[in-house]
């Protein structure tokens, strides 16, 4: 009898979502990608918004400040994720 060939294993899909308003009374979609984690899947924090040190997407619904924070991924290398929510001033 012949064995059947095996398929090839298919690649796990990125978990690729949009970014919303970390706000969650407003949860607008911004215009980036982010993983389940909300880590950006193309780093594009050099898009972020600068007040001195904080970096931030600003929602154009409510207005307020979704804060970009550099962190590092398991083989070390440096990527961003919205990390928390700032209302308007």
């Amino acid at each position: 009898m012949n064995a059947a060939p095996s398929l090839p294993a298919k690649k796990k899909a990125p978990d690729i979502q949009v970014l919303r308003c970390l706000n969650p009374t407003c949860r607008e979609m911004l215009a980036y990608e982010v993983d389940s984690n909300n880590v950006l899947y193309v780093d594009l924090a050099w898009m972020a918004r600068q007040a001195g040190e904080l970096r931030y997407f600003p929602c154009p619904k409510c207005g307020g400040r979704n804060i970009v924070e550099p962190i590092r991924d398991t083989k070390g290398a440096v990527k961003h994720q919205v990390a928390r929510f700032e209302p308007k001033a």
